[in-house]
């Protein structure tokens, strides 16, 4: 098996080109509704972004060998697919590495007329890693990370606020990230094509490792992998300007210590789950983690996190329709009787999300990098 830090083939950052609506609920139906709606991709597109989900950084001839394919087959339609911006692999702080730091939740009310500047400059901030156009309560949902609570404080304060058309910010302090949406995976592939992956992977560190703060070659190397997660070691080194046996040191101990996150995101639309949901939620302290881990095992779920106000628990979900998120309330309710839903909102449009603006369809389009530390590196 070759290092995780391996040499692998970059993917492109071309414009995405038009594409479809919601996909159905199995991969077969799901790449059979993209083909017929021009996107292209079909089973072994979505097998190839699967493969990539276990093993981000994995050879092509790996990767072919799980699918039964050629490595220069894979590396072609992974190119075709990543350009076309319906799929790509990006780099970020894990969840572990983002614990160390300070994350939040910021509600944001604009003027209408100033809603979609205020959330193109927020998404091109580097202290945001998601930005949602919301239905319900809200105009702006950020995701956000800074590195530490006076950096929020500045964030919120003197940068939010400060905006022009925002009338009303609200923030909640994120204190546990239970689920990410690092482990959400398409289901196109076989238990014995995932094993497979699974050894090819970098080795997961045990739970509860705590990764140390990066450097700052660390966090250099981090910020030039966000916009293609699979460039390769020399082109690394070129870009970081450090030699090529330390990059592939340093890139390798980084994974290996659980620092950093490789995920393959996928365009919504054509995952079979195209509608985004918010619950906030309150769970009472002493059954807390039992319903956080009852939670944690519904599939629709992304994200979920515990954090400071009257909503101790917030998840976002991925719904096969809008009226599914009733029913996925309903189970809630019966599986969780003690947890209370206080307050739900349906995502309008995803611009920003781990890093990357995206399209009305979800695909990318522009890198806005995660940089928590941007501050530091100004003064």
């Amino acid at each position: 098996m070759k290092d995780f830090a391996a040499e692998s083939s970059a993917s492109g950052a071309a414009p995405a080109p038009a594409a479809a609506s919601a996909a159905p609920t199995d991969s077969a139906s799901a790449a059979g509704a993209a083909e017929r709606r021009g996107t292209g991709l079909d089973e072994t597109d979505l097998a190839i972004a699967n493969a990539l989900q276990i093993a981000p950084r994995a050879p092509w001839a790996t990767v072919g060998e799980a699918l039964g394919l050629s490595a220069v087959t894979v590396a072609r339609r992974w190119h075709r697919v990543s350009s076309s911006g319906l799929a790509w692999v990006t780099a970020t702080g894990s969840p572990e590495l983002w614990r160390l730091l300070c994350n939040a939740f910021v509600d944001v009310d604009c003027r209408p007329a100033e809603r979609e500047a205020v959330a193109l400059t927020l998404a091109r901030d580097p202290r945001t890693k998601s930005v949602m156009e919301v239905a319900g309560g809200r105009d702006l949902h950020l995701n956000v990370v800074t590195l530490d609570l006076p950096a929020l404080s500045r964030f919120v304060l003197d940068r939010v606020s400060s905006l022009p058309g925002v009338t009303r910010v609200n923030t909640q302090v994120t204190t546990r990230i239970q689920v990410a949406g690092s482990d959400w995976r398409l289901d196109a592939l076989s238990r014995d094509q995932r094993r497979l992956l699974r050894a090819a992977s970098t080795r997961t560190p045990p739970a509860g490792t705590v990764p140390e703060p990066l450097s700052g070659p660390d966090r250099r190397l981090l910020l030039t992998l966000a916009p293609d997660g699979r460039l390769p070691v020399t082109e690394l080194a070129e870009r970081t300007g450090a030699s090529h046996s330390a990059t592939r040191r340093r890139l390798s101990r980084l994974a290996r210590s659980g620092a950093v996150s490789f995920r393959c995101e996928v365009a919504q639309h054509i995952t079979g789950w195209p509608v985004t949901a918010l619950l906030w939620g309150r769970a009472p302290l002493a059954e807390r983690r039992r319903i956080c881990d009852r939670l944690a095992r519904l599939p629709e779920v992304r994200l979920l996190v515990i954090c400071t106000g009257e909503s101790n628990v917030i998840l976002s979900t991925w719904l096969h329709s809008a009226d599914s998120a009733l029913e996925l309330e309903e189970r809630i309710a019966a599986e969780c009787p003690d947890f209370e839903v206080l307050d739900h909102a349906v995502v309008l449009r995803t611009v920003k999300r781990q890093g990357w603006l995206l399209d009305e369809l979800g695909r990318r389009l522009e890198s806005a990098p995660i940089d928590p530390w941007f501050e530091e590196r100004a003064e």
